[in-house]
């Protein structure tokens, strides 16, 4: 990570606010937050005092307003998601617009700004779902995979993890 750049989508989460945590004992060149939380963003600022760190204010859900958080960046972890299963099941098609098309606009702009690789993370929920949460991760997942077999220059990994002690969901 010697001078590299790294945008962390939904950076202001708990995923987020752990990767800087980890990322700061690096000799990283700089931490990109992007999110659309400007009270999370304001919180994280202070909470961290880093000059390594700069926040930009945006959605998935916009293409381009990921262009300066990915303009001249190396890396991506993207965690901007809907999570929660009761909001996802009121309101299913907000799920679809942020995991699933959020992602591929974010999958776009790290191909189109020249990132070398990017790890997307899902749920646990995905697997079998039950649940608009995770049936739209479950889809996030194959439209990854799917960019993946068509990009010769981006690196694309998803993992899955479950639920988290001590996290906001």
């Amino acid at each position: 990570l010697l001078n590299k750049v790294v945008v962390i989508t939904g950076g202001t989460g708990s995923f987020g606010s752990a990767m800087v945590r980890f990322l700061q004992t690096t000799n990283i060149s700089e931490i990109r937050i992007f999110s659309r939380d400007e009270t999370k963003q304001d919180t994280m600022r202070r909470k961290f005092g880093d000059t390594r760190i700069q926040y930009y204010l945006g959605d998935v859900r916009d293409y381009s307003s990921l262009k300066n958080a990915f303009s001249g960046a190396d890396y991506c972890f993207h965690a901007a998601a809907l999570k929660h299963v009761p909001s996802t099941e009121f309101f299913p098609l907000e799920a679809v617009k942020t995991n699933i098309f959020g992602t591929q606009n974010v999958l776009d702009a790290a191909q189109n700004y020249g990132l070398g690789k990017i790890v997307i993370l899902s749920t646990d929920k995905a697997v079998q779902p039950v649940n608009a949460m995770g049936m739209s991760k479950g889809l996030m997942e194959r439209v990854a995979v799917a960019f993946a077999r068509n990009s010769s220059n981006l690196e694309v990994c998803v993992t899955r993890y479950g639920n988290v002690i001590a996290s906001r969901g």
